[in-house]
């Protein structure tokens, strides 16, 4: 156990002190006999806890530490740690820059992250500035520079509720077309994007060898992001994201079309003068002016198609005609069928009648057989009874679909 002394100096005042884990001992002066005792046994007690930390270590500044907490994320795809420095440059170090790891304040994090947020940064983007801060004083934490992470704690701006990101727009099939159509040159990538359900990033990384038209195949195996300004080729953003897309007969034709004279690792879709298509120009020359003359939107605020909005309507166009959920997660890259469910359940409630209704059926012929054979069918009696039951038999059906439907909403 850790000990300490307090004695008084020939000025009159009093001095602590006490040995560190190092071996070193340290000392401060105070006016007041109380307080020296009071800080010594503060210090011996974080020793005894295993919290007690060099103050020297803690001098260093956020600016001259961040570069050492990104060091230390060897595990992180390229345009994750682009994105991560973008934020230190951005939104830490015109704050934090010059502030010593000892002197963040609880107080001055949440001001921070408010001013960000207030500044008009999405709430999503404000909490991820605050992460990368929180996590430099976890390293400084974990490395005894500091005792504690005083952005722990921090109050958050709220991300947008489950009932707001499901206001998302979904085309039906002829507006898929009109769209393309108003598209011009840019038609195949809107094709792409609606029927198959590729990130923007995948339909980017595609190469011409992407393409089966043995097995009408895309293959998805890169994506491209852009940071910065700049962009980043890497795996998609999860494992179950590397499969195979099914393509219609007609749509790989046109691929194919596409692909002819030219070499396997060449890019798909090329921008105007060469080289992988850009989120920001697609949108700005094809995307945004398309949607426009279409009359579909009119891309100011509150009324708006974004490229995203297409991964969304290949879904909810798959789950209109019947495609089982299992198989249109596989497609759309979900690490589960759970997330398909959790994120486009909402639009299967409109066909449960349908399936009850087959099921339904099924009931009443069952039944009817049963009568028949049982002897009973002939009766009046027997004839009300079976509808009575088969009524029955359809309402307990009803319910318990639509009970089923809730709970996978929820």
């Amino acid at each position: 156990m850790a000990s300490y002394s307090v004695a008084k100096r020939p000025n009159g005042r009093w001095r602590a002190r006490f040995r560190g884990p190092d071996g070193r001992e340290r000392s401060r002066h105070f006016d007041r006999k109380v307080d020296a005792d009071r800080w010594a046994r503060t210090q011996v007690g974080r020793i005894d806890r295993g919290e007690w930390t060099d103050p020297s270590r803690g001098r260093i500044t956020i600016g001259e530490y961040a570069p050492e907490w990104l060091a230390t994320k060897v595990r992180i795809r390229p345009s994750t740690r682009l994105m991560y420095d973008v934020l230190i440059r951005n939104q830490i170090l015109p704050t934090w820059e010059k502030t010593r790891l000892d002197a963040v304040r609880y107080e001055d994090v949440s001001v921070w992250v408010a001013k960000l947020h207030d500044g008009g940064l999405s709430a999503a983007r404000t909490r991820h500035a605050w992460i990368v801060l929180s996590q430099i004083l976890d390293l400084a934490v974990r490395a005894k520079r500091i005792p504690n992470n005083q952005a722990k704690g921090v109050e958050l701006p709220a991300l947008p509720s489950k009932s707001e990101r499901d206001k998302v727009r979904f085309l039906d099939e002829r507006e898929v077309w009109h769209l393309a159509e108003a598209a011009g040159d840019g038609a195949l990538t809107i094709l792409v994007l609606a029927w198959c359900g590729l990130r923007f990033g995948e339909l980017a990384a595609l190469r011409c060898g992407s393409l089966d038209p043995v097995k009408r195949e895309l293959r998805i195996t890169w994506t491209l992001s852009e940071t910065g300004g700049k962009q980043i080729e890497g795996p998609p953003k999860t494992e179950s994201s590397i499969r195979t897309v099914p393509l219609p007969a007609w749509l790989c034709d046109r691929l194919m079309a596409l692909t002819t004279g030219r070499q396997a690792v060449d890019y798909l879709f090329t921008a105007a003068r060469g080289g992988p298509i850009r989120t920001g120009n697609w949108r700005t020359r094809v995307f945004d002016p398309a949607v426009k003359r279409s009359g579909l939107a009119s891309q100011v605020k509150g009324d708006m198609l974004r490229p995203h909005d297409l991964r969304h309507t290949c879904a909810s166009l798959h789950i209109k005609h019947g495609t089982p959920p299992k198989v249109l997660s596989e497609m759309l890259g979900h690490a589960s069928v759970a997330i398909t469910l959790d994120r486009y359940g909402h639009l299967y409630p409109g066909d449960v009648h349908l399936y009850v209704d087959r099921l339904g059926e099924v009931a009443l012929a069952a039944r009817a057989d049963f009568l028949r054979t049982s002897g009973t069918s002939g009766t009046p009696e027997g004839a009300g009874r079976a509808l009575e039951i088969a009524s029955d038999l359809r309402k307990q059906v009803l319910g318990a679909v639509a009970q089923s439907v809730r709970a996978e909403d929820s």
